[in-house]
C-alpha cells in the first residue's frame, strides 16, 4: 500500500463514520383527528370519555373550578455531520398537541387540537 493510500484510508473512515441520522418521537401518539374533535360536545363528553379515547394524557393541570388534559407528541427528524474539526446538525422538530377543558363535574367546557402537517421534504 502506498503512504497516499495508508494516509487516504483512515481519512475516508473518519469521514464517513461522521455522518449522522436524528429521529426522535416522544409524548402521546396523536388519536385526536379533526373527525374525533368534531365528536366531541361541550357540556355533554366527560373527561373519562377522552381519556378512555387517547389514554393518558401528557399533563393534567388542576385550576380553581376546573381541570385540563393536555397531549403532547413530539417527533424529530435531522441529519448532520460531525468531524473532529466541524460540527454540523441540522433537527427539524414538530408539535402535535390537544388541549381539553373540563368544569368541575368532568365535563368538557372547550378543547382545540392541532396536528403538525407531516414533512414531505
Amino acid at each position: 500500500m502506498t503512504p497516499v493510500a495508508r494516509c487516504l484510508v483512515p481519512f475516508l473512515l473518519l469521514l464517513v463514520a461522521g455522518c449522522a441520522q436524528y429521529e426522535n418521537r416522544r409524548g402521546v401518539e396523536a388519536g385526536w383527528t379533526d373527525a374525533y374533535m368534531q365528536t366531541l360536545q361541550p357540556g355533554v363528553t366527560t373527561r373519562a370519555e377522552v381519556m378512555a379515547a387517547l389514554g393518558p394524557p401528557s399533563q393534567v393541570i388542576a385550576l380553581e373550578g376546573e381541570s385540563i388534559l393536555y397531549y403532547l407528541f413530539e417527533r424529530s427528524d435531522g441529519e448532520g455531520i460531525v468531524l473532529v474539526l466541524y460540527n454540523r446538525m441540522q433537527i427539524d422538530t414538530q408539535y402535535d398537541r390537544a388541549i381539553f377543558f373540563f368544569d368541575q363535574n368532568g365535563l368538557l367546557t372547550d378543547a382545540a387540537s392541532r396536528i403538525a402537517p407531516a414533512d414531505n421534504g
